[in-house]
């Protein structure tokens, strides 16, 4: 009987003895040590704001354009009897050099024409002059004789005819040196329109041209470039006194550099994009002496502009990615982060330089944060550190 209850017991008696022990257990374990929460410290790269003496430089790019480019035109008609060898597209021509020749026999008939026109008024005007003298003679003593009966019109009218007798003799020799089509500038030819033998009117555009004896750089420029370069709106620089431009270009992989001058900037600000324009020239860019490893600064080329700007003294100059959108820049000041509204005076692809807002010395921070808060706790993070940045991005 004791044996049948045991044994139905026994299940219960277990569970009670192992209750028994968990709650030993549970009474008897150690506390785990409290321990409060600590915020984490952003680490961040910093950089100290320094003092330097600098040119506020200028950088821009624009299109090589020519000082003239216009269609070559006779400004007479007739057929093409000479064209030069260099009446191709990129030949080139000096100041008053022939390009084309007309044929000249209609006009050299026409001055011939002219000549003898001219020679028989002269000759009608001896003979208006001795008739007038005759006549003064005749009537000398009369009494107020009639201009008419003195032969004065006569004269007027004989003087009249030679004077119209020489315009035309002028007219037709300048129609016969018009038969020689040159260009008043050194020039090079884009195109050609004509051949030997074509019949031409006056007025046809027989070419494209433009002149070689300077080039034209035209670049926007922000309003605050005005400032770096410590120029007006509307400034003409005066002769020999033009700020100095460098061009540059890669042409096949070669790096060319030319020495030009600023002229003047324009009288306005363009409307659309409210930039204004600096017309940059460089003079003869086709003479050996002024190209770069005999490469020219040619039309049509694409070139960067570096503007010397005036020269400033102990301005604070900071990593241009230091500066924050709305010209802000983030400070550490007692190991928080503090936001500080600057001025920039300048700013090129590597610096900002700053005029107000913070001092030399500043700890500038160059690392990206997200989400900056004034007075969040922060550190720096000296460069040659191994430490990883933390970083919101």
């Amino acid at each position: 009987m004791f044996k049948k209850w045991l044994k139905r017991l026994a299940p219960i008696l277990v569970i009670a003895f192992a209750f028994v022990i968990f709650a030993t257990l549970q009474a008897n374990k150690p506390m785990p040590e409290k321990k409060e929460a600590q915020a984490r410290v952003l680490q961040v790269y910093t950089t100290p704001a320094t003092l330097e003496s600098t040119y506020f430089d200028v950088y821009a790019q624009g299109e090589v354009k020519a000082r003239t480019a216009i269609n070559l035109a006779a400004q007479v008609s007739g057929r093409i009897e000479w064209a030069s060898d260099q009446f191709i597209a990129g030949g080139s021509f000096k100041a008053g050099e022939p390009i084309l020749r007309l044929e000249s026999v209609d006009y050299q008939l026409a001055l011939n024409q002219a000549e003898a026109s001219l020679a028989n008024a002269q000759v009608l005007l001896e003979k208006a002059e001795a008739d007038a003298n005759v006549a003064r003679q005749q009537l000398a003593g009369v009494k107020n004789p009639s201009p008419l009966a003195l032969k004065i019109p006569q004269v007027k009218e004989a003087k009249a005819s030679v004077k119209a007798a020489q315009a035309s003799v002028e007219r037709a020799r300048l129609n016969l040196d018009r038969t020689t089509v040159s260009l008043p500038y050194d020039a090079r030819i884009t195109s050609v329109n004509v051949q030997v033998g074509q019949v031409i009117v006056s007025g046809q555009a027989l070419a494209a041209s433009f002149s070689t004896d300077e080039v034209v750089v035209r670049l926007a420029l922000k309003q605050e470039a005005l400032g770096s370069l410590g120029l007006p709106i509307g400034f003409v620089a005066e002769p020999n006194q033009e700020p100095t431009v460098t061009f540059s270009t890669d042409i096949a992989g070669t790096s060319y550099q030319w020495r030009g001058k600023l002229t003047h900037i324009e009288a306005n600000i363009d409307q659309a994009t409210r930039m204004v324009h600096a017309i940059t020239t460089l003079d003869s860019p086709y003479e050996a002496n002024n190209t770069s490893d005999g490469m020219p600064m040619a039309v049509g080329l694409y070139v960067n502009a570096h503007i010397q700007g005036r020269q400033v003294d102990q301005m604070i100059a900071i990593p241009r990615s230091a500066l924050r959108p709305g010209n802000r820049v983030f400070v550490i000041e007692n190991e928080t982060l503090q936001v500080a509204d600057v001025t920039v005076a300048h700013a090129n692809e590597d610096k900002a330089y700053i005029s107000s807002g913070i001092t030399a010395g500043a700890q500038i921070i160059t690392s990206p944060i997200r989400n900056p808060v004034a007075g969040m706790a922060i550190t720096s993070i000296k460069p040659q550190a191994s430490v990883e940045v933390e970083s919101a991005q």
